[in-house]
């Protein structure tokens, strides 16, 4: 009876120790574009695909063992151009936390950590549509990534440094319509140029804050994988944030941030009609944005957004016309928008947020606006 007992205790202390927080969010939008097609502006898999779309049901789940053992899961639920619901598993993990010299252990599938955004589910975007690097340089989904990463930080008074280093296999899964979404219209697709098999990703991350009003973040990437060529696309980039809070580490007041993120690429092609015609193609891109929140419950944001022009090769043949092996249209973007929130309670959160874009293509220019709807229900999720 007294073993009973203490097993009994043992299990109720183990018990208390663990915690399982759900997760609930929403993004629905509705608007209209002067561009031919919504996939001409658009280009990662949630963001807007039609003038009314399900954007994102997203269910997750918070694991909290001790202070030895986190995890994360959910699933994201949507609305495809052909109004199907589609759905994805986005991450799956377990995280080891505080081991021996500064480190941590995640394993399963996740969103590499690489630039700004695309570490950042869905509800946590602060713009209707993703980041045009996310999408064009790391994937329809972003960079999402089924492997193992290994964190090393340190911290100091007033911030800390971070390293991760990512070793996986990407984890994609391409939604396109009947019309071939996802391929330029001579049948060559540009995803090719994305990594697709054994990537390594690594990140280093330096937070400093001058005081509790004023933090800065800095951040340095770089990537390298098989690409669909079957040769190799690598990445580097560097992002910096700075905000400022009117009150300090306290909830509430004013909020001022404002940040860029620049990457460069670099794709090893191969011919379509001819695989012994081989080349490497650089390209670049520029993003800068704003946020002001300029009462509790308004936040103001711009976005500007720049993607150079590349082309490598010419191999495909339709007719008299030939085809680059790798293409990469030029692309500018400049974006508004103001959100209203309403705050619920601690836990739960409701959204209204109005968008303009305009977007400078290279045969056309087109401007779309939007509003999107969002609710949102739990608290931190594990990164």
């Amino acid at each position: 009876m007294k073993l009973l007992s203490t097993l009994a205790i043992f299990t109720s202390s183990l018990l208390a120790d663990i915690s399982l927080d759900p997760t609930f969010h929403f993004n629905g939008v509705i608007g209209d574009t002067s561009a031919e097609s919504f996939s001409e502006i658009g280009g990662h898999a949630h963001d807007p695909n039609d003038n009314f779309a399900v954007q994102g049901l997203e269910p997750g789940m918070n694991l909290r063992v001790d202070d030895w053992l986190a995890g994360f899961t959910n699933i994201n639920i949507f609305t495809d151009p052909n109004h199907e619901i589609d759905w994805e598993l986005e991450e799956a993990f377990l995280k080891f936390k505080n081991l021996p010299g500064g480190f941590e252990v995640r394993g399963g599938r996740m969103l590499a950590r690489m630039g700004l955004q695309n570490n950042q589910h869905l509800h946590t975007w602060t713009l209707i549509n993703s980041n045009l690097t996310t999408s064009q340089f790391l994937g329809e989904e972003g960079l999402m990534s089924e492997g193992i990463e290994l964190t090393w930080r340190k911290d100091f008074d007033r911030g800390f440094l971070a390293i991760s280093s990512n070793f996986s296999n990407t984890a994609s899964h391409h939604h396109r319509d009947d019309e071939g979404h996802g391929e330029d219209e001579h049948g060559h697709s540009p995803e090719d140029a994305f990594m697709e098999d054994n990537v390594f990703v690594s990140r280093l991350l330096l937070s400093y804050n001058w005081n509790d009003f004023h933090q800065n973040i800095l951040g340095l990437n770089t990537a390298w994988g098989k690409n669909g060529y079957r040769r190799k696309t690598s990445m580097h980039s560097i992002d910096y944030a700075y905000t400022w809070r009117e009150n300090g580490i306290e909830l509430g007041g004013r909020e001022f941030s404002i940040g860029a993120e620049y990457f460069y690429r670099d794709v090893e092609w191969m011919g379509a009609d001819d695989p012994t015609l081989r080349g490497a193609t650089s390209q670049n891109s520029l993003m800068a944005y704003i946020n002001y929140r300029f009462h509790p419950q308004w936040v103001a944001g711009l976005r500007y957004e720049y993607l150079a022009g590349a082309s490598g090769g010419a191999d495909i043949h339709l007719g008299e016309t030939e085809y680059a092996s790798f293409e990469s249209a030029k692309r500018e973007r400049l974006t508004i928008a103001l959100t209203r929130e309403f705050r619920h309670s601690d836990l739960m959160l409701s959204t209204i947020r109005l968008q303009y874009s305009h977007d400078d293509l290279e045969n056309e220019n087109a401007d779309s606006i939007w509003l999107q709807f969002g609710f949102n229900f739990g608290g931190p999720e594990i990164r």
